[in-house]
């Protein structure tokens, strides 16, 4: 997986807020698709300083290192990180660590981390209960996990899943992190000699409940991304299930249902439609045929847009 320029940008900005240090470990080697002085631009204009690197390495992978693309390493030491490291499940791209994260960690590894950072590797394994408890185990308390442009619409068959910002809202709130950062990316990309690039990127403010009117086929053609920071504090844990947030929301508007006021005493909502209200039904399906064309014929109302980057 990689790091185009959005996820540079918002990494950048993150820095700026809540600088990085210490030790982070990369979920798989990323691939970086700009170069130092593409990086240096944009920490002029967010206002950023770089740390200085003590090497300025290429990528690793040699088509990027001869388009003058950064390693990895560079990136995240200017980024403020002293030590990088990555784990991988076959040792061919030089990561430190070997082991499959369908499996738990190994015990040494445990609590070691300022940092995790994964580019949407998670989607790309099977077991996601256990790559969540392993993230956990990872990480030091205070540490931060990074989930960085992990998709979340229009990416077939890249990984086993896309996963919605609402999933990374549920688990976090229900485990007791902290989000430092929640935000839906969206852009269209294409790919050029083992590089990716695209347009600006369109970055939104994700609460939940933002995105429940899109969720039938209201999203529209652009590739879209979650981008996640989840700090884990002293009381954190990984191992709370969490029920949808759109399901849980409407339990807890609805926890006692509302009788009609023009039923008879001792009378049901369902005797009343079988006795006096026959064409409810029809009514009730009119009604979501009705909403289900306006959805789909009204612009469709996104979030708040936070940055243009």
């Amino acid at each position: 997986m990689g790091i185009p320029r959005g996820s540079a940008r918002l990494l950048l900005l993150e820095s700026k807020k809540r600088p990085f240090s210490g030790r982070v470990l990369q979920l798989g080697r990323s691939s970086v698709y700009f170069t130092q002085s593409d990086l240096e631009s944009w920490a002029r204009t967010d206002d950023v300083a770089l740390k200085a690197p003590q090497t300025a390495a290429r990528s690793h992978d040699p088509r990027l290192a001869r388009q003058g693309c950064l390693a990895d390493t560079t990136f995240f030491e200017q980024l403020g990180f002293d030590s990088i490291e990555s784990c991988d499940v076959e040792p061919w791209e030089g990561a430190e660590h070997i082991f499959d994260l369908n499996e738990p960690i190994p015990d040494d590894l445990a609590g070691c981390f300022d940092a995790v950072f994964e580019t949407g590797t998670i989607v790309q394994i099977f077991h996601l209960p256990q790559v969540l408890e392993n993230l956990h185990r990872l990480l030091k308390p205070g540490g931060r996990v990074i989930h960085c442009a992990v998709p979340s619409n229009n990416h077939m068959d890249l990984g086993f899943y896309m996963l919605c910002p609402t999933f990374f809202a549920d688990y976090y709130n229900a485990n007791g992190y902290t989000l430092d950062a929640s935000y839906l990316c969206e852009y269209y990309a294409y790919w050029h000699r083992g590089r990716l690039y695209s347009d600006r990127w369109k970055i939104y403010d994700y609460d939940p409940g933002s995105l429940d009117a899109l969720s039938y086929g209201r999203y529209g053609g652009a590739q879209a991304a979650s981008f996640v920071i989840a700090r884990k504090t002293e009381t954190s844990t990984s191992g709370v299930i969490p029920q949808l947030g759109q399901y849980r929301r409407a339990w807890e508007k609805h926890s006692e249902p509302e009788r009609d006021p023009n039923l008879s005493a001792g009378q049901t909502d369902s005797e009343a439609t079988v006795d006096n209200n026959s064409w409810r039904p029809l009514a009730v399906a009119a009604k979501r045929v009705a909403e289900t064309v306006r959805r789909r014929l009204l612009p469709r109302k996104m979030p708040k847009l936070r940055y243009r980057l």
